[in-house]
């Protein structure tokens, strides 16, 4: 079947298995070696575990909650709850407590899937308030003190005595972390219970100084048991909501399935293109989530327009390192069963993928800018660890790699043009002058340098996709000088959600690339929605298509909000190539700084030509309503004890070492280098005034959402203080 008829996820999984059957559709870590599961096999899966979910009561049109972080399991389950013409609503595996109670509850799921014990215990919490929930199922077992012939098939059986009656030394640690921990809950058999119940009893003093606590009798055993939830064997029958462990789910598919049970690819075959697929909740970084309804269509539109931009084929295995929870690489998972393409699942940590890209050696690779930054700086720190020698030919090659790649671009296309039609032909006859200048020079370089370190991602790679915010330009140009061919998408949540992509064929370099088929992109005036500006003038992005979303779940005015006369209001400042073919993507309009002087600034090229220094890791621009901007900046702190070492500086821990004057002086002496009238910034974009911040900003703090893109409102709401002392 022609992939431009399908009209489902289902029938489009179906037409892949039908063409590409034997070829490995995933491969997954088994003993620390990636085995393939065939697109057949995955299907069958995809079967079983539909057919057991029909089993246990859930239907179609329910809502499923999905609390897992990216694994095999978590497309089975996806792909299975979107067959059934249910929606699945999918949430970080380390999301809040509050988090995952606002999305199951908001959504109206009536089923839960959890990763583990972490989302199980978060679970727990706020399971008193969620009522609707009828239904858990448990991708990994969880842990329970109890008898082997007493625990549940979802569960793990631990000894909670040993020694005769004396308590284990595993629950007397879980207990003592119970006690500590607010979000901890333990299991327990009914003889554990009673076992722990009667050491209380009889010798309270000693298990409470064995369990490090000073509490008495009374106060002790109430903390321990409000956080102690008891479970028989027999726990389904007797609780209002039943729990399933992911094998349960397949076998009692699988049953069924042998008995010739058709009910899944009866429901399967129903589905239609505008049945909602998922609830994806938007990251809420100045107010609660907004829950995008996105239909089977919209994905459609993606998986079946993507690859014929982006140019993969089923030829390509895909390395994916972000969560599929995440609507960008989810998208990009479709495309590739679309393609016929095979996704090996590893983690942006690189003592984890760094040995997957040299095991899988893919030729595609998914990922966030947050992680080309932590590889460049990888390279960087890894030169600068080396001999002076190494440094200066690293040097060289990277001013000889940029300066013929620009040069190269121009005479190619790939360098654009903002404000006129063309280059002249004066500086055509330079490029020329320097392609042929430079020639051999880059050939040598790519040969002494640039070769190694694209080894470094396998060998086959033919192009990484980034998106999910916008790359540095420093960086774009870092990774075109060595070979390594970065193409950036462009997309929102909304939008289901890739609007635009670079390509290996267009990779036009600091844009976002060519729209997708039947993708329509206007710029508009930020004062005037109805006035549309000429290419090459930076105004609100407007779009229309069969990817944007039905709406916001339970929320019309918010919808009617964004979506006017059939265009979504993207939020997002960009202008178009002076050609109007290519996008490039500014920043965000609510980002926008307005000074008290009323001069308006957008802090996001600021702080990518910040983070070109190599003593910056994070950085935020700050200065709202404020006489002068500020910058709240986060070292890196490899780069700064080096230098602290150079300059016989001496201190005790990092909040020390931030403090001391000639450090203080290198960062400013680092903001005037960057943030300067040669780099092309206006006098009010000066960043006067900065501090330094000892710590990271991290996801568990609030500070970052779960595709690492800065909570900017979070951040100045935290740092308060801080701003006003050093915006004036």
């Amino acid at each position: 079947m022609n992939t431009q008829s399908l009209r489902t996820l289902n029938e489009m999984l179906r037409n892949s298995v039908n063409l590409y059957g034997n070829k490995p559709a995933f491969k997954i870590k088994k003993e620390g070696k990636f085995s393939p599961i065939t697109y057949q096999d995955f299907y069958d899966l995809v079967k079983k575990f539909g057919t057991g979910l029909l089993k246990i009561g859930i239907k179609e049109f329910d809502h499923v909650g999905l609390v897992s972080d990216n694994r095999f399991e978590w497309i089975i389950a996806d792909l299975a709850i979107i067959s059934l013409r249910a929606a699945d609503v999918p949430c970080s595996g380390d999301s809040s407590i509050h988090d995952i109670y606002f999305k199951l509850n908001h959504s109206d799921a009536n089923a839960v899937i959890l990763e583990g014990e972490k989302q199980f215990t978060k679970f727990l919490n706020t399971a008193d308030r969620l009522a609707a929930i009828k239904w858990i199922i448990l991708l990994d077992q969880v842990t329970i003190f109890s008898d082997p012939e007493d625990a549940p098939e979802w569960s793990i059986p631990v000894h909670y005595k040993e020694n005769g009656n004396n308590i284990s030394k595993k629950f007397q640690t879980e207990l003592k972390s119970l006690l500590k921990n607010n979000e901890k809950y333990l299991l327990l058999s009914e003889k554990a219970n009673k076992f722990l119940k009667n050491l209380l009893e009889k010798d309270t003093p000693q298990i409470a100084k064995e369990l490090s606590s000073s509490l008495e009798k009374e106060a002790l055993t109430e903390k321990l048991f409000n956080k102690i939830l008891v479970v028989e064997k027999n726990f389904n029958e007797k609780n209002p909501f039943q729990i399933f462990s992911f094998p349960q789910i397949i076998k009692l598919g699988e049953e069924l399935l042998t008995q010739g049970d058709t009910q899944f690819e009866g429901l399967s075959k129903n589905c239609q293109p505008d049945d909602l697929a998922t609830i994806i909740y938007t990251s809420g970084t100045t107010a609660e989530p907004k829950g995008v309804m996105l239909t089977n269509a919209n994905f459609m539109h993606n998986a079946i327009n993507a690859p014929k931009i982006i140019q993969i084929n089923e030829n390509d295995n895909f390395l994916s390192v972000l969560p599929s929870w995440h609507v960008y690489e989810r998208s990009v998972e479709y495309c590739a069963l679309c393609a016929g393409a095979s996704t090996a699942y590893s983690k942006p940590f690189k003592q984890v993928l760094l040995p997957d890209l040299e095991a899988e050696k893919p030729t595609v690779m998914c990922s966030v800018p947050r992680i080309w930054e932590s590889i460049y700086k990888g390279i960087v720190d890894k030169i600068n660890k080396g001999s002076s020698l190494q440094k200066i030919i690293f040097n060289w090659a990277i001013r000889i790699g940029e300066e013929y790649k620009e040069a190269e671009g121009i005479l190619t296309g790939k360098w654009p043009l903002f404000d006129r039609p063309s280059y002249s032909p004066e500086e055509l006859a330079q490029a020329k002058q320097k392609v042929r200048r430079l020639g051999w020079k880059y050939k040598l370089t790519d040969q002494l340098v640039f070769k190694k370190i694209r080894e470094l991602t396998g060998g086959r790679l033919r192009f990484a996709i980034s998106g999910g915010g916008a790359l540095n330009e420093s960086l774009d140009k870092f990774f075109n000088a060595i070979g390594l061919v970065i193409t950036e998408g462009y997309g929102l949540t909304e939008t289901s959600p890739i609007l635009a992509s670079r390509s290996a064929e267009y990779n036009i370099m600091f844009t976002v690339g060519l729209p997708l088929p039947e993708v329509e992109i206007k710029i508009v005036d930020k004062n005037d929605l109805k006035k549309e500006l000429p290419n090459g003038k930076v105004g609100i992005v407007l779009t229309r298509g069969p990817m944007v979303m039905k709406g916001y779940y339970k929320n019309e005015e918010k919808t009617k909000e964004v979506i006017k006369d059939g265009w979504f209001n993207t939020g997002d400042l960009g202008k178009k190539t002076y050609d109007g073919r290519f996008l490039k993507i500014m920043g965000r309009i609510k980002d926008t700084i307005v000074l008290r002087g009323g001069e308006n600034v957008e802090p996001l090229p600021l702080e990518d030509k910040l983070k070109e220094s190599k003593y910056i890791n994070m950085v935020i621009i700050v200065g709202q309503d404020k006489p002068r901007l500020g910058a709240l900046i986060v070292p890196d702190f490899n780069e700064l004890a080096e230098f602290a070492k150079n300059e016989n500086i001496t201190y005790r821990n990092n909040q020390e070492l931030i403090k001391h004057p000639q450090i203080i002086s290198l960062y400013q002496s680092e903001t005037k280098r960057l943030i300067s009238k040669e780099n092309g910034f206006k006098p009010y974009e000066t960043v006067i005034a900065l501090a330094l911040l000892p710590q990271e900003f991290t996801i568990e703090a609030g500070e970052l959402t779960e595709t690492l893109k800065l909570k900017r409102f979070e951040i100045h709401k935290k740092y308060k203080e801080l701003i006003d002392q050093i915006c004036g």
